[in-house]
């Protein structure tokens, strides 16, 4: 059988060819595919505690505050910030080896209501996979100056007194405890509107048991940020006050007869929709005003904010129970819902 012979650039090119395969074949300076054998099975240390860039915040002039820390591997882990006299909360979670400004910073928004205030708040570090670590090394502390300011147009947010028509008349409101009202932490700031009937209805019709009626500032139109009904967003929150067969009603009231300003029966009402109260705590509702039905002429002639008090007199007991809820924080927005 005869042999053959490779010409000698034949032989070059498959000698370049084979240290090619070779190089690319066992390259130890390349990343591995697959996680990190320190993630997944080393013990986990606490490279750098738990810090804040500043110890205060002021959230209205658009401040922002980083947290810092730094771990030996990979975590889940969990950033949760409280506010000490609100008692809100904001959690940012995630997966990383360190927090930094790209995955750590704080703007002073909220996850759970209510809005933090001006108050000191405590951030904790927690990593749900480990052990607890020292507190000193996963807490720490920022005052915050003054809150965050939320986009949108304020109709009342009960701080400074508010222009309220209240509509009792023959039933069932605990007129001692009805009002604004700093009992528990409001939604935002420091006082909430509370509506509370008294220890039992006992009218004839119980279900009903009353009303106020809301007035912008001056008593004239409300000034909306937008007139286009689908853009206008109406907000507010609702807080349950740990008392059942509880049902809120809450209506926008526009100019019916175009005298510019509220009256009594003589204005167009539209109904946001029944609100059982089956939770305690602050929620925030909102909807476009277009989809509550108004028109762009009706937008531009929002005059109040109907809140009724219902007791579901179908579910209650024999002897029925007082039924209460808090509102606060009435706003609206353009382009979308309010952002906690």
């Amino acid at each position: 059988m005869p042999l053959y012979r490779l010409p000698a650039r034949g032989l070059l090119a498959c000698l370049v060819l084979l240290l090619g395969f070779t190089a690319t074949g066992c390259d130890h300076g390349l990343e591995p595919d697959g996680p990190n054998l320190i993630d997944r099975f080393g013990p986990f240390r606490l490279v750098t505690p738990l810090a804040a860039s500043q110890p205060t915040a002021d959230f209205a002039s658009g401040e922002s505050v980083v947290f810092t820390a730094e771990f030996n591997k990979q975590v889940s882990w969990v950033l949760t910030i409280t506010g000490q006299e609100s008692g809100a909360v904001k959690v940012i979670e995630g997966f990383s080896s360190a927090l930094n400004a790209q995955n750590a910073t704080w703007r002073g928004g909220t996850t759970e209501l209510p809005f933090f205030k001006d108050e000191p708040v405590d951030a904790v570090l927690t990593i749900p996979t480990e052990e607890a670590q020292a507190p000193e090394e996963t807490t720490a502390n920022v005052e915050v100056l003054t809150a965050r300011v939320y986009p949108g147009n304020v109709f009342e947010d009960f701080e400074d007194g508010a222009d309220i028509f209240f509509g009792n008349f023959e039933f069932e409101f605990n007129t001692a405890q009805t009002g604004i009202t700093s009992a528990v932490p409001a939604g935002e700031g420091d006082s909430f509107y509370r509506l509370l009937s008294t220890g039992g209805p006992v009218v004839a019709d119980p279900f009903f048991i009353g009303l106020v009626d809301i007035r912008p500032q001056g008593r004239g139109v409300f000034t909306a940020p937008t007139t286009v009904p689908d853009d206008l967003y109406f907000n507010f929150m609702i807080r349950g006050l740990d008392r059942d067969f509880t049902i809120a009603v809450i209506q926008l009231i526009t100019d019916g007869n175009g005298t510019g300003q509220y009256e009594m029966d003589q204005d167009t009402a539209f109904p946001f929709g029944d609100i059982p109260i089956t939770f305690d705590g602050w929620r925030l509702f909102s909807k476009s005003v277009g989809e509550l039905g108004l028109t762009q002429a009706q937008a531009q002639n929002i005059v109040a904010v109907r809140v009724v008090l219902i007791s579901d007199n179908n579910a209650q007991p024999s002897t029925p129970l007082p039924v209460g809820f808090g509102i606060d924080y009435i706003t609206f927005t353009a382009g979308g819902p309010l952002q906690p």
